[in-house]
């Protein structure tokens, strides 16, 4: 793991804090306020700076693009992930039996945005998992003429659970006429992503992409566009501004930028290249596979420890995250953060997550304060119970 430590010094991360938090909030690279700067000095020539604004915004589709192995058409930029999620579902004619499938390992707005189509008629489907795993025949199950889309985080929010048949599931779901969704956001910059197979992905920035708020990543396939007119239009989608008919028809752009109506947020577009150069400098793969040992060790750590992890065990459901049960999620929380270990804490667990600057040292100190911690909650039960 020794070439992963050079990283450390691309971030800003105080002496002696293990940052484990990046499926909460990822830690932008110091080449990200050099980013920042330049958009302001860009913003404050007024127009004249507009040239080099598009300019970023094209660089960093491409480097999306990259990053996807995919065409840059096919990619665009709105505000978050659940823009993303509801203009997709905008989008679509749905008619009453219709019915979208999901998991119970959702984040809630891929679970709210489907929940919300219910007055149309249609039935939102959860499949339950099995000690965080949900095989591909438990979603072919319960696929058929009714299902119209298939939607589903490539890794869970919750429990970190990774999907490792997407592919599979993408062509299930197609053979039963149905469209395919990825959720992104806990995958995207973390563990290799595929688009092979996939109708529309979204994924926000400011968590493993390294970048800030307000912009996510949205993949949209050639044949979705050709079957899907986007729920949206506005001066930034349209082909073709002030012609002489623009007062009787509209033309969107034939490229996934037919989603973006008006002016992206260029200042989340300047610091997102910052860490998608990053990640693409390092790679996704070698980020993913040099990290891998950490993410085993830390889980067995815990596990030793006594602790119900809600993360499988099986190496190919592995991403950057490791969960565990904990009624007092929040306060256990924050006494590893009084040990200098972030990690999040709520919704019944608690949520270790490592990313590129995270290293063997990390895991370690992590382990040995969650065991300092949680025995000290013990004693503190025992105390309060009088035993």
């Amino acid at each position: 793991m020794s070439a992963m430590l050079s990283h450390k010094q691309q971030f800003s991360i105080r002496e002696g804090v293990s940052y484990l938090d990046t499926a909460a909030e990822g830690l932008p690279p110091l080449d990200g306020e050099a980013a920042l700067a330049a958009y302001w000095r860009e913003k404050s020539k007024g127009t004249p700076g507009r040239a080099r604004l598009y300019q970023e915004q094209r660089e960093l589709e491409a480097a999306a693009a990259r990053l996807l192995n995919t065409a840059v058409q096919n990619i665009t930029l709105l505000s978050h992930s659940s823009e993303a999620l509801n203009l997709l579902a905008n989008s679509i004619d749905w008619k009453p039996g219709d019915e979208v499938l999901i998991c119970d390992l959702e984040f809630p707005s891929n679970v709210v945005v489907w929940l919300r189509l219910q007055r149309l008629g249609v039935k939102l489907v959860v499949i339950p998992s099995s000690h965080g795993v949900i095989e591909l025949s438990d979603w072919t199950a319960r696929l058929s003429s009714r299902t119209r889309l298939v939607s589903v985080s490539q890794v869970s929010y919750k429990s970190g659970t990774q999907i490792p048949y997407m592919s599979a599931l993408a062509e299930a779901a197609h053979s039963a006429g149905a469209l395919f969704c990825v959720d992104a956001t806990q995958a995207l910059g973390r563990v290799p992503v595929s688009v092979v197979g996939v109708d529309y992905l979204v994924a926000s920035s400011y968590k493993w992409l390294l970048g800030t708020h307000g912009l996510a990543v949205v993949y949209e396939s050639p044949e979705l566009r050709e079957r899907i007119p986007a729920a949206t239009a506005g001066w930034f989608s349209e082909a073709k501004l002030f012609h002489s008919a623009r007062f009787e028809a509209s033309t969107s752009k034939s490229t996934a930028a037919r989603l973006q109506a008006g002016m992206p947020n260029f200042p989340a577009i300047f610091a997102l290249r910052a860490g998608l150069e990053c990640l693409l400098k390092v790679g996704v793969e070698r980020i993913d596979q040099e990290l891998r040992p950490l993410i085993a060790a830390l889980r067995s750590g815990l596990e030793e420890q006594g602790l119900a992890l809600l993360t499988p065990a099986a190496a190919t459901h592995a991403s950057g995250i490791v969960s565990f049960s904990c009624g007092e999620g929040e306060a256990l929380a924050a006494s590893l953060a009084e040990k200098g270990v972030i990690v999040w804490g709520g919704d019944g667990r608690v949520r270790i997550s490592l990313h590129l600057y995270n290293d063997g040292e990390d895991v370690q100190r992590c382990l040995a304060a969650v065991r300092a911690c949680t025995a000290g909650m013990k004693t503190y039960a025992l105390l309060q119970s009088g035993s």
